[in-house]
């Protein structure tokens, strides 16, 4: 059965004390608490939102090897390939349901072209909540807080930088997302 997030927050809560340990656990409480704040700016669902914050990190410190041969999920990068592992197993196991919830859990590393509200709530309130501490997070959030479509390129250009920077596989989808958009920032500079 689904988890119930609007009136029974405290499975959800159970489910990622279960998985997720230390300061993973702390950070997805700040992301719950970012997303949030973010649908409630933008008019997404806060529950959608909530749920999808809270349970994005749920694979994380699995066994990832085991997943990925349960699930046959593949990902260019080990930083990268948690999000659609956690999605698979969070279906599978018949805690969430919703397509959106489960899409924001699976592109919220990677990002994605054209992204739902949710999807783009939940990567960013992965990279501003409030375990951040960076002048990165620092003008992301003020991104977020004008425009979450600059916020998504910002965050995404960032992103790109840093595996660069570091000498690590590219995914795919980040690339396309960054196309897609910095696609929708040059037209809208015309």
């Amino acid at each position: 059965m689904a988890l119930d997030y609007t009136n029974n927050r405290e499975a959800a809560v159970n489910l990622l004390k279960k998985h997720v340990k230390g300061d993973r656990y702390e950070h997805s409480l700040g992301v719950e608490h970012a997303a949030v704040a973010l649908a409630e700016r933008y008019g997404a669902d806060p529950e959608k939102a909530g749920l999808a914050g809270l349970l994005h990190d749920i694979a994380k410190q699995m066994n990832q090897d085991k997943l990925i041969q349960d699930y046959g999920i593949y990902s260019p990068s080990d930083r990268t390939v948690h999000g659609p592992l956690g999605a698979a197993w969070l279906r599978d196991h018949g805690y969430v349901d919703d397509e959106d919830v489960l899409n924001a859990i699976r592109y919220h590393t990677t990002g994605r072209p054209a992204m739902s509200l949710l999807e783009k709530i939940v990567y960013i309130a992965d990279a501003i909540e409030p375990g951040r501490k960076s002048q990165e997070a620092d003008i992301l959030r003020d991104f977020a807080s004008e425009d979450l479509d600059k916020a998504v390129l910002y965050s995404l250009e960032c992103s790109l930088r840093r595996v660069l920077e570091n000498q690590h596989l590219i995914d795919p989808d980040t690339v396309s997302a960054y196309n897609d958009y910095r696609r929708l920032f040059d037209r809208s500079e015309v």
